[in-house]
């Protein structure tokens, strides 16, 4: 639980990347050991969600984004549904567009304004976080 500064600061700082969720998954599931937090697969779900979120803003501002395969997607979220609801969520608020859903279960969609898409999965993870190492009353 003492770490968990760190990742806020790289929330408040826009350097939180996805190689930072799988370190917070990591730290996560050692706080829920220790009794510090309650977390479940469905939280675990909604940040390999959020995880998604990202992977797609770090092709989209990458250097070569077509280096991006459709199977690579399916490897970060174990609950397609969860995914369908937050790609839904988004292209309702603007935040993508063109949005393509596959046979599969793999969406493509474009990113207008990249900052505003990232600041939203990043409010996403920062308001998972407090609620889930909040103290409770």
């Amino acid at each position: 639980m003492e770490k968990l500064h760190v990742f806020l600061e790289k929330l408040d700082n826009n350097e939180f990347t996805t190689k930072d969720i799988d370190l917070l998954l990591k730290q996560m599931s050692g706080d829920a050991k220790q009794g510090a937090i309650r977390m479940s697969k469905d939280d675990r779900q909604w940040l390999q969600t959020y995880a998604f979120g990202l992977q797609q803003f770090e092709v989209m501002c990458g250097e070569n984004p077509s280096r991006m395969r459709a199977g690579d997607w399916r490897q970060v979220v174990e609950d397609f549904s969860k995914v369908r609801f937050f790609v839904d969520d988004m292209e309702e608020r603007g935040l993508v567009k063109n949005v393509f859903w596959n046979v599969e279960g793999i969406v493509t969609f474009d990113i207008p304004d990249n900052f505003g898409y990232r600041n939203f999965i990043y409010c996403r993870i920062k308001s998972y976080l407090e609620k889930l190492y909040a103290p409770e009353k």
